[in-house]
């Protein structure tokens, strides 16, 4: 919109001056004033109401008066500030509810501002609300970015104790079904004790008939007490949740794996012991992207994760050094803030020995604004050169090179939903090819440029899986092993610290 329009318009908002429609809102009849014709243009709801034969006959008596009383006055100003100008402001927490109003008024573009909100605003106090909002409405994308959120987040999520209790148990169904939830067992029960005890304190007060354990009668049996570890069964018994006679198995149990010195394991797998992970980059569509990521990551076993958008802020070598490994995924439609600094700070991490994965499609994508430079590039450091994108369909596993390679481990089968975006290149820089796309171009490869550096893992194809949208033709197909194939890239690269 133009700015001079854009501002004219803006100081039209709620002005009763030349307003022709008068609307009544709420219980406590809050006024707005507005313009016909503007609500008509923004919104086909107030276009049939408002030019109805009804109404322009009403309207020969002077300004139209309209009555909405179960609306709130709140989202009401919100949606006409929307209408004049095309912004809004607004907090997180009535997302919902002006989505809602944006629906109910046939407005796609305050639905889509609404739904860019929310990607943003996503955290683990909001999630779960997010995700039952999703369902709800049958939002899809809002449900599904929510879920990967969750995944991605677990630990966080499960112990804020606000974002859990007061769910509904269909969600938390969905959570525990997660076939990979990276959580500690103990964690996971302490959240649901949580749940239980706010549901009893709200719903059932007084009613001695209902307990802890007949509310979460139908979650007792999904918890993995063989995830547990010996210094958990103390909390296990506060909970009286458990029979005596399975206490005294379990007891038994953790007991042996404690002599055996047998670590707890997460539903996601073992834990690698104190392997910091730094994932570098962004995604155009927002952060949902990078938990994406993120939580494909930590389902390998990976606890600990941290993420920093290269576009907001370029990390110094300092703080990269921090990390035992990194993940470097560009930005498609974002500049960078300062690709080489980057590059030369990440080329000196690989020559202090630290290992590297590197997302091609974009970070390699000959670009000037969002494709990594300096002396990653430049002295060939990542065992695929820079080229051009490309587009190819049907693409899937072909040749594997190196079958006995550790990032191999357990992959049977990589496929993409409908066509593959990778970087158009057979120049691996004098590196590795351990597997190809079935057309050749090499879509797994590795590098280490001498025996004091770290090596640096390149995948040549896009992270996001159908897990995270059905409707990207580029993303892998869940179904398929795209998540082993991140998962141990940045488990072989991370590892080798310990190794060397």
């Amino acid at each position: 919109m133009d700015d001079g329009i854009s501002k004219i318009l803006k100081e039209c908002v709620n002005q009763e001056k030349m307003a022709d429609v008068e609307l009544i809102v709420g219980k406590d009849e809050v006024k707005f004033h507005a313009h016909k014709f503007i609500l008509a243009l923004v919104s086909p709801f107030w276009k049939n109401k408002l030019y109805s034969e009804g109404w322009e006959k009403h309207e020969m008596k002077g300004k139209i008066t309209i009555k909405l009383p179960k609306l709130d006055p709140k989202l009401f100003g919100m949606f006409l500030e929307f209408a004049y100008t095309r912004n809004v402001t607004m907090k997180n927490n009535v997302v919902f509810e002006l989505w809602k109003v944006a629906d109910q008024y046939g407005v796609p573009q305050l639905k889509q501002y609404c739904a860019d909100l929310f990607e943003k605003t996503l955290d683990s106090t909001n999630c779960i609300n997010f995700y039952e909002f999703g369902v709800i409405a049958e939002i899809d994308e809002w449900r599904v970015c929510a879920m990967e959120y969750i995944k991605g987040n677990t630990k966080q999520v499960l112990s804020n104790v606000e974002c859990f209790v007061g769910v509904k148990e269909e969600t938390i169904q969905s959570i525990l079904d997660i076939e990979k939830l990276y959580s500690t067992e103990i964690n996971i029960l302490k959240a649901l004790v949580r749940w239980g005890e706010d549901k009893k304190e709200k719903e059932f007060p007084k009613d001695e008939k209902v307990t802890l354990k007949s509310l979460l009668k139908n979650f007792i049996p999904q918890i993995r007490l063989d995830l547990m570890s010996f210094t958990d069964l103390d909390y296990i018994k506060e909970t009286q949740i458990y029979e005596p006679n399975d206490l005294l198995q379990i007891a038994v149990e953790l007991a042996n794996n404690f002599k055996l010195n047998i670590k707890p394991l997460t539903r996601a797998g073992p834990q690698i012991q104190n392997l910091k992970v730094l994932l570098l980059g962004g995604a155009r569509r927002g952060q949902a992207r990078l938990d994406h990521l993120k939580g494909t990551i930590m389902s390998g076993g990976i606890e600990m994760v941290d993420i920093i958008d290269i576009c907001a802020t370029t990390p110094h070598f300092d703080k990269l050094n921090e990390y035992d490994t990194i993940v470097l995924r560009s930005r498609n439609g974002g500049n960078l803030l300062n690709n080489v600094q980057l590059g030369n700070d990440l080329a000196r991490y690989v020559e202090g020995g630290k290992g590297l994965t590197v997302i091609a499609i974009n970070t390699l994508i000959d670009s000037d604004s969002y494709r990594i430079k300096g002396r990653i590039v430049d002295e060939d450091f990542i065992p695929l050169a820079v080229a051009d994108r490309i587009q190819q369909d049907q693409r899937e596993l072909g040749e594997i090179h190196l079958p006995e390679h550790p990032i191999m481990e357990g992959v049977e089968s990589f496929k993409v939903k409908d066509y593959a975006h990778l970087v158009g290149t057979h120049d691996i820089n004098g590196g590795t090819k351990i597997a190809s796309w079935n057309n050749g171009y090499p879509l797994i490869t590795e590098k280490k440029r001498d025996e004091s550096c770290g090596t640096v893992v390149c995948l040549n194809f896009h992270p996001m899986s159908t897990a995270m949208t059905n409707d990207c033709g580029k993303a892998w197909l869940q179904e398929t092993d795209g998540e082993k194939i991140i998962a141990n890239s940045i488990q072989y690269v991370g590892m080798k610290i310990y190794q060397n």
